[in-house]
């Protein structure tokens, strides 16, 4: 049997009259097991058959993910072994249970990490409560040591539960009881195990659930820690859910090339740095082909040369006992090729099942994540910062980045995809890489630190980023790593008729703090303002792509890759800076305060502004990477503005460029705009006053054709659907040699009704990279 097997007594009915999860003994790793999602997963251990928490905070807790309990009004038992294995407790927390917890979005992923329940247990005062922390009655002996908690529910008269709460020794003597009345509707859900230092929201168990409840703060400090073992569910309103374990192996990811070079990356759970794990994978034909996971990452690479590209392959990849099945799609060579792009997922909707089911609807190709797979916010419990080797960063890495792959995994199982990391996956706000050197966080990780230019985190770690996100692609150009050890990904990708380009025009981009000292910059904007962008930003040592990357890209333009015919750029950022601010503003620190305007309503005074996180900057350098993207006659693809926009890059003129398709954000909280107060000029017959021919507030040329501008729409939730969010589809159209450029909201896809059929106002936009023109 393997080893996160559940045992199940199952019925025809989904229903089970137990659910024990499997905690394994004598292994000691940071995963607490597949029937397990872990908050946060840098708090926990799995240490000998219990699962231990080794940091303290609020609503540190373990959801089982293979359980759950349902609606029908059935009794039920919930038990588990706690102990305590702080010295001490502090704050008003509690060990115990957190029953019926849900999330917003009806999806137990988002359950699991942001639902809030029913709180059961022991109050850190010793108590035992239901709901609410008992002000009186006898406490239990403190500290806990090897506490058997039962919760039993049986029905009662109306929608109520009469749920009772034991605590006994390990001889089964009676320690302590407790019983309430619990309305029916705070029990269905899942079921975490907690253990945190602050205390839920007071609540009136007997009352019907709110439909927001407020989870646990997440603070970390106080203390009180604590390991749980011998967790088990049974009784009717128990039900299985075997299908929903995730892990050991998370997700796959690939590339397959023209010359039939397969590069397959296994994202495994975080097992302990020191176990030596090997994955094994199959095709169909060929003797199985082993690969060592790689500890910091938690991957493993396989490279397979000589597939056929001409059909699709089955592959197997098993790893501790676990299987995960995909397929190697067969290269397509004529027709319509399509690249569906994303980027920038605050996890607002998380886990995006309509987004990705209308992603799906237009059965791309090939994916790209063009970066910021992860936010600081996302999963909650913040960051761990350290420009030390430290391994509780990359697990509370790997656990946000793991989001990313639950959301998507079904889709890449079966498809190729790119991902590059942007500025976010690194823990920065915003990032100038400076060639990979190490920031200076001699004043903390904030602003100035970031500002420095460079890395924040260790190159261990970004080398764990670069790993989990940019190892299936083909070996970069230049596969030399920077001087301070970290990896590098550029590379070109040849795919059926398309010639690909992967960029990184972050990790070699200057810092423009200290070259520019006048301007007095802060997170890349310039609070001096009488300092002038256009005329004084200029300087001889300022990198964009680099050497390296620029010497890539000459050869790439002028060499295109055999039996090809289109050329693509995938990188992080456009290089122009496409965004307005209000006048008397000076930073998009004060994006997120500013209005969204109801649709056909416009800001009255807004202009370009000098962002140095756009690629606006170094304009010496945007230009020659723009000119050698000219010559091959490239269209590029990014993300990273949050603002889905299409235009024609201007270097010496307006309309001397390459074509762009910057994606809208998936999610976000910094809904930037382009409302500008001056006219666009040369517009086309019947284009609004902010298409056509402008400048950026670097004067960097540009005509932009199609905007997605945020607005009020009145779609729920607001925090998500008033952002302006979604994804781009390109298409290459091999017998017109035209490239279709389409942005589409979030809730669209070509398999619904109208309205929710089309893409963006503006969008599709036609051209002919040929001659550089748009045809419509």
């Amino acid at each position: 049997m393997k080893a996160f097997a559940l045992l199940l007594l199952l019925t025809a009915t989904g229903w089970s009259d137990r659910v024990t999860p499997a905690i394994a003994p004598q292994v000691e790793r940071p995963w607490p097991g597949a029937d397990f999602w872990p908050n946060p997963a840098e708090d926990w251990e799995l240490n000998n058959g219990r699962l231990e928490n080794r940091f303290s905070g609020g609503a540190r807790n373990l959801v089982v993910l293979t359980a759950e309990l349902g609606s029908a009004p059935e009794p039920f038992t919930l038990r588990t072994t706690i102990d305590q294995i702080s010295f001490e407790t502090r704050g008003e927390g509690y060990v115990g249970f957190e029953v019926g917890r849900r999330g917003r979005f009806n999806d137990f992923r988002d359950s699991a990490i942001n639902g809030a329940g029913l709180p059961v247990g022991v109050g850190f005062d010793g108590r035992l409560f239901i709901g609410a922390r008992a002000e009186e009655g006898n406490p239990l002996k403190m500290p806990l040591r090897n506490i058997q908690l039962e919760l039993k529910g049986e029905p009662a008269a109306g929608n109520l539960y009469r749920c009772t709460l034991r605590a006994s020794d390990v001889s089964g003597q009676l320690l302590g009881k407790v019983a309430a009345s619990v309305h029916s509707s705070r029990l269905e859900g899942l079921v975490a195990l907690m253990a945190t230092t602050r205390l839920p929201a007071k609540m009136d168990p007997s009352t019907p659930r709110p439909a927001n409840q407020r989870p646990i703060p997440q603070q970390r400090g106080d203390e009180g820690r604590f390991a749980f073992s011998s967790v088990d569910f049974s009784g009717g309103r128990v039900i299985a859910r075997p299908e929903r374990a995730f892990g050991p192996i998370l997700w796959t990811t690939y590339t397959l090339d023209n010359a039939g070079v397969l590069r397959l990356l296994v994202q495994a759970a975080p097992f302990s740095r020191k176990a030596r794990l090997e994955a094994t994978l199959q095709l169909p034909g060929r003797q199985p082909i082993v690969a060592d996971i790689e500890p910091n990452s938690r991957t493993a690479l396989f490279r397979v040369r000589n597939l056929p590209t001409d059909q699709t392959t089955p592959f197997k990849v098993s790893l501790a006992g676990s299987d995960w099945e995909g397929s190697v799609r067969a290269i397509p060579r004529s027709g319509k090729i399509k690249i569906a792009s994303l980027s920038c997922n605050d996890a607002t909707g998380f886990p995006h099942p309509d987004l990705v089911a209308n992603v799906a609807a237009h059965e791309p190709d090939l994916i790209t994540f063009h970066g910021d797979q992860i936010y600081e916010a996302i999963g909650g419990y913040g960051l761990i910062y350290d420009q030390k080797p430290n391994d509780r960063a990359l697990v509370s890495y790997l656990r946000k980045y793991a989001m990313h792959g639950w959301t998507w995994r079904e889709l890449l199982r079966d498809r190729p995809s790119i991902t590059i990391p942007d500025d976010h996956d690194v823990f920065h706000g915003n990032l100038w890489g400076a060639g990979g050197e190490p920031s200076d966080v001699s004043q903390g990780f904030g602003n100035t630190a970031q500002d420095s230019g460079g890395y924040k985190m260790s190159t261990e770690f970004v080398n764990a980023v670069h790993r989990t996100q940019t190892a299936n692609l083909p070996e970069p150009a230049d596969p030399a790593p920077c001087r301070s050890g970290m990896s590098v990904y550029f590379t070109r990708y040849a795919y059926g008729p398309l010639d690909i380009a992967v960029l990184a025009d972050r990790q070699f981009k200057s810092a423009p703090r200290d070259l520019l000292p006048e301007a007095e910059i802060e997170n890349g904007w310039p609070a001096n303002l009488r300092w002038d962008p256009v005329t004084e930003a200029a300087h001889p040592e300022a990198e964009l792509l680099g050497p390296r990357q620029e010497a890539f890209l000459r050869r790439w333009s002028r060499n295109p890759a055999d039996n090809t015919r289109f050329r693509v750029a995938i990188s992080q950022s456009p290089w122009v800076a496409p965004q307005t601010l209000p006048k008397d503003i000076h930073h998009d620190k004060h994006v997120p305060s500013l209005p969204v305007y109801k649709p056909g309503d416009y800001a009255p005074d807004d202009e370009p502004k000098p962002d140095f996180d756009t690629n606006g900057w170094p304009q010496e350098k945007r230009n020659l990477a723009l000119k050698l993207l000219a010559e091959a006659k490239a269209v590029h693809i990014t993300g990273d503005q949050h603002l889905g926009t299409t235009g024609r890059y201007g270097i010496e003129n307006w309309r001397d460029g390459s074509w762009w398709i910057s994606t809208p954000a998936i999610a976000n909280i910094w809904p930037r705009r382009w409302m500008p107060a001056e006219e666009g000029k040369n517009r086309r017959p019947g284009d609004p006053k902010w298409l056509g021919d402008f400048d950026d507030a670097f004067g960097n040329h540009f005509t932009l054709h199609a905007v997605a501008n945020p607005h009020d729409i009145d779609r729920e939730p607001g925090r998500l659907f008033d952002r302006a969010v979604g994804y781009a589809v390109v298409t290459f159209d091999t017998s017109s040699g035209h490239v279709s450029l389409e942005n589409w909201p979030y809730w669209a896809s070509p398999a619904k009704a109208s309205p929710d059929n089309s893409p963006y106002p503006g969008w599709p936009v036609v051209i002919d990279p040929a001659s550089g023109g748009r045809v419509r």
